[in-house]
């Protein structure tokens, strides 16, 4: 086992190697293990002394884990860097297959490449219970996002004109000579009018707010460019939308969550900001995709934490950050009374994707991990 120069005594370093928590194992360049702790065994299922030279491609279910380790080997031995800890599946001694977080890297004597060092831990359960989380959420997510539907169609398809065929009624009878209404039951006639046009109008708002159709249609990018429309139409309010880097593939219900979270925004912006400019920016990056509101209003004291956000009654922003957090996102808020402020979402794209991963990339993705 390499170790570096210290007043320490073998037998510490053995001790140190026995007894630690991680797996941790040695091979030669053609892959015979050389040393392998107690933790080694428990996570293998072999006994150390059954592990001796042992082959490690052996430890290996299919030909992704194959690349990755030849992916590995070739990076070490390069000099090139990579991210560490990456993920691994390794076959257990019963046929089982286990995720393995590892950290490689070289085992270097008087200046010649003598093999690896593996240090390794099981994270097999870790991903069952966030695939299982993953699941359930969006399990909840189609379920909240199916009610909203039916009652978006609802509002369209039968209040919508049923307030129609109530204002057409109106006009009817206003316009009806023979009634002979009177000029003060005439302008009754026209208030009830304007009311049950105001309440139609509201009525589409809020079954377009449920579910805006073009978010279905056409991704998340055309429908934040609505909502931004709709913010200078509605609302008097300079709106622009603006995205750098190449554009990823981000699944249906994480494009869902944050159109979710900008849309709280401008009911933010609405009720309590009083800003005259807003600027949504969404940037795509290889590992994670990013999501800012700026705006230019009166902005408000920060709390220490957001978690405080409840407490202080900014309900719409501890909504905003409890969506993120669905998505293993969170957000930021920058804020400053009269200073306007900007609320910044990250979300990592790695498991929000949804396309199936090639070869290339979910070897990147482990490595990456």
């Amino acid at each position: 086992m390499k170790k570096k120069k210290s007043n320490l005594p073998d037998q510490d370093y053995r001790y140190l190697f026995e007894n630690a928590s991680d797996a941790i194992w040695v091979q030669d360049l053609e892959g015979r293990i050389l040393y392998a702790n107690r933790a080694a065994e428990r996570l293998t299922g072999y006994e150390p002394e059954t592990l001796i030279s042992k082959d490690v491609l052996k430890f290996l279910p299919d030909a992704h884990s194959h690349d990755i380790a030849r992916e590995v080997r070739r990076r070490l031995l390069a000099g090139e860097e990579f991210h560490q800890p990456y993920e691994q599946r390794i076959v257990r001694r019963d046929g089982t297959v286990a995720i393995w977080r590892m950290a490689t890297s070289l085992v270097v004597s008087e200046g010649d490449i003598k093999g690896f060092q593996h240090i390794a831990r099981d994270v097999t359960a870790e991903r069952q219970l966030q695939d299982n989380m993953r699941y359930y959420v969006q399990e909840v997510i189609r379920a909240q996002e199916d009610e909203r539907k039916r009652v978006a169609r609802e509002l369209h398809d039968e209040v919508s004109p049923s307030l129609l065929l109530l204002i057409q009624r109106i006009d009817a009878i206003v316009s009806n000579s023979r009634l002979k209404l009177s000029d003060g039951m005439k302008q009754k006639m026209e208030d009830l009018r304007v009311q049950t046009v105001e309440a139609l109008e509201s009525t589409r708002r809020i079954a377009q707010d449920l579910r805006p159709r073009i978010l279905d249609d056409l991704g998340l990018i055309p429908a934040l460019e609505w909502m931004a429309d709709n913010l200078i139409k509605k609302q008097g309010i300079e709106a622009r939308v603006m995205v750098k880097g190449q554009e990823q593939a981000l699944s249906s219900e994480v494009q869902l969550l944050l159109f979710r979270i900008v849309q709280e925004a401008p009911n933010n912006i609405r009720k309590h900001s009083e800003a005259s400019q807003v600027e949504i920016t969404v940037t795509y990056g290889v590992e994670k995709t990013v999501v800012s509101i700026a705006d230019n209003g009166k902005g408000f004291s920060l709390p220490q934490r957001v978690s405080d956000l409840a407490a202080m009654g900014k309900l719409g922003l501890a909504g905003m950050q409890e969506r993120a957090q669905l998505i293993g996102g969170h957000i930021s808020l920058k804020s400053d009374p009269g200073h306007g402020t900007v609320v910044t979402i990250e979300v990592p794209n790695q498991g929000n994707l949804c396309e199936m991963p090639s070869a290339a990339r979910e070897l990147e993705s482990r490595l990456r991990h």
